[in-house]
């Protein structure tokens, strides 16, 4: 009943009959001062009247505080008498709270039956405001003497709410940085708050958190839009920032419900109930959001206002119900939601004209925020601790319920293990034996396949050879001698290149099935060297024999045998024209490598990984003599001797090298 009565002595003071006010005097020691108490004020339907007519109108009637007229499409035209004492500063500020104000004109009487006009507001360019400031300011020039008459037109399509103020043009400059500062500090408090929770969000995947982050953006955006900074900084024009402005507020009024539901717990608690509110929330932002982009603001903003005080009376009495029975989040909800609700509740009755504008009013709606984003982050925090200890008392719980459980099953699952690894030993070893007797089959196979594909080739010839020839003699004994003895020179060399042919699979044959062949001994290199090179005819082979160890311990029999078997394969590939080059020399390691280059066409790259393969023959030695043995026997004797044979050329450029490296 108090307040009610407050509010209707409120009410019947705002609507005080027509009289005259006292004139403003501007004081001398250069404090500002409030023009509430001396200004007239008429409204002007449609705003056809010009500030003669406006003066001579009737209707003019007194204000006893600050201008609040609602949402109203008339022009208000204020009027005010300025003095001015003759120790006061003579440069001054009239500053208009409201800094969304559409259009704001000062009208000036100079004394000679003219009016000088300022003018400013957002449907104005901020280029030509009077000056750059965040709300409405124009500057004034005051003269000692009678006070002057000034009238002020205003006309906007949001809340028609203002305080107007002088300042001396010194303490307003001063003033503007320290409320930049507030601000600036404000801001980037709330700028800190949502870096936190996005990083908060990300971490935990939290709904409470991510429907906190939406409603901090979407209430800091709304703020930051209300009192004009964006605006001021971007020089937005008037029809990016309204539409934005009520969007703005709209998604609040959304978001807002959504996140006050969650914090009450009523999707838990009545789901259905809670579905018709969000429900209905969102409908209603949607149907302002839509009037707003649709170029009605006022409709927009009224229905989004006048959603949200009986939403704000809603969720109060539901935690004022709920709180009573115990409900834990309904009394923090009151503690944190009441100081944002009451500051909310106050600017939508300023807005509304049925407060007045002033310092409490124009800021309750920031002031509460601020208070309740903050409470609200310790609360989030507190919560999510709260789940995390929770979190952690379930796993220590589950855990001990986990160790009864095996304590119980680890005897069962003792004996079982023990069975079943002597089950899975035995398998391993049998599976093992299968393997290694499977690849041994399978590289059998393999050496079989390769060895009958290469006695039914090189055997071939020789045999057809001898078999060619002993018809020739056997049909002509008689022949003369010298193609007797060509014929049996044919079939000694057939039956030699079968014999070499033998004795070197039996070779490779032995080193693979024992290694009782290898005897190492001190021997010369370069000895060894010089009389394998002199098996061949002179000027086919070009040697450069550098520096070399006076002693090596190898077998010098097997390492004759690696040499013949490199030379011999660079003299099957190399043309006859070109020499075969051999070098020796002493590694930077101590290692003794013999080279052994040919010309010759390039290997083909799906070749060279099976050139030391027994019984390989590439396509390039398809049609040459030889076993495929000679590389393998190389790099068999190479394996004994701890070295190594590399191809360190496959022909790119022309050549092929083979290196035969050995520990000295």
């Amino acid at each position: 009943m108090k307040i009610l009565f407050a509010l209707l002595l409120l009410l019947a003071a705002l609507h005080a009959p027509a009289g005259r006010a006292a004139p403003l005097t501007l004081p001398a020691d250069g404090r500002q001062v409030s023009a509430s108490g001396h200004l007239l004020m008429l409204r002007d339907p449609g705003g056809r009247l010009g500030p003669d007519a406006a003066l001579a109108a009737p209707g003019w009637r007194a204000l006893p505080r600050a201008v609040s007229a609602g949402y109203t499409d008339d022009a208000v035209w204020l009027r005010l008498d300025v003095a001015r004492e003759a120790a006061a500063p003579e440069e001054w500020a009239l500053r208009f709270s409201n800094a969304v104000l559409d259009d704001a004109r000062l009208y000036r009487w100079d004394g000679t039956g003219r009016w000088t006009l300022q003018a400013a507001g957002a449907d104005i360019a901020r280029a030509a405001w009077p000056v750059n400031a965040r709300q409405v300011v124009f500057p004034v020039r005051m003269q000692a003497g009678p006070p002057e008459r000034w009238l002020v037109r205003l006309h906007s399509k949001k809340a028609m709410s203002t305080e107007l103020a002088l300042w001396p043009r010194a303490a307003f400059e001063e003033s503007s940085r320290r409320e930049y500062l507030y601000y600036g500090l404000q801001f980037g408090s709330y700028l800190l708050l949502i870096l936190f929770h996005i990083f908060f969000w990300r971490m935990t995947r939290e709904a409470h958190s991510g429907w906190y982050l939406l409603y901090v953006l979407t209430n800091a955006t709304t703020e930051a839009l209300t009192i004009a900074i964006p605006q001021h900084i971007f020089a937005m024009p008037n029809g990016l920032s309204d539409p934005m402005l009520g969007v703005s507020m709209a998604l609040s009024l959304a978001v807002g419900a959504r996140f006050s539901t969650l914090q009450l717990e009523l999707p838990a608690l009545w789901p259905r109930f809670n579905r018709l509110v969000v429900a209905v929330t969102a409908a209603a932002a949607l149907a302002g959001a839509a009037l707003v982009l649709g170029g009605d603001y006022a409709a927009g903003v009224l229905v989004v206002q006048r959603t949200a005080l009986p939403l704000i009376l809603l969720f109060i009495g539901l935690a004022t119900w709920l709180a009573l029975r115990g409900h834990r989040p309904a009394r923090a909800f009151l503690l944190i939601f009441g100081v944002f609700y009451a500051g909310v509740l106050v600017s939508f009755l300023r807005n509304m004209a049925v407060l007045p504008p002033n310092f409490w009013t124009n800021h309750a709606a920031t002031l509460g925020a601020f208070v309740h984003m903050m409470l609200m982050s310790l609360r989030l925090n507190r919560r999510y601790a709260g789940l995390r200890r929770a979190k952690e008392q379930a796993q220590a719980q589950a855990v001990q319920a986990v160790r009864e459980l095996n304590e119980r099953l680890e005897e069962q699952v003792a004996r079982r293990t023990a069975a079943l690894q002597q089950e899975i030993g035995r398998r391993a070893a049998l599976e093992g034996e299968l393997r290694a007797a499977l690849e041994v089959e399978t590289r059998t196979r393999e050496e079989q396949q390769d060895f009958v594909a290469m006695v039914s080739h090189e055997f071939h010839t020789p045999l057809a050879i001898i078999n060619t020839t002993a018809q020739q003699i056997a049909r002509n004994p008689d022949a003369p001698r010298d193609k007797t003895l060509q014929r049996c020179q044919n079939l000694r060399e057939a039956s030699g290149r079968m014999t070499a042919l033998v004795d070197e699979y039996l070779s490779a044959d032995r080193m693979e099935t024992s290694a009782a062949t290898f005897r190492p001994l001190p021997c010369d290199p370069r000895a060894l060297l010089e009389a394998v090179l002199a098996e061949w005819p002179a000027g086919r082979v070009e040697a450069t024999l550098l520096a070399l160890p006076a002693r090596l311990v190898a077998d010098a029999g097997l390492l004759r045998v690696a040499l013949r078997n490199l030379l011999s394969n660079a003299d099957r590939h190399a043309p006859q024209v070109q020499a075969i080059r051999v070098r020796a020399e002493t590694l930077a390691d101590g290692r003794v490598q013999v080279s052994v280059s040919n010309a010759g066409e390039p290997l083909p790259a799906d070749e060279i990984p099976r050139l030391f393969q027994k019984y390989f023959r590439g396509r390039i030695a398809q049609h040459k003599p030889g076993a495929g043995l000679g590389l393998y026997l190389v790099q068999r004797i190479a394996e004994l001797h701890g070295g190594q044979v590399a191809l360190d050329s496959a022909g790119a450029d022309g050549t092929i090298r083979f290196a035969l490296r050995l520990p000295a």
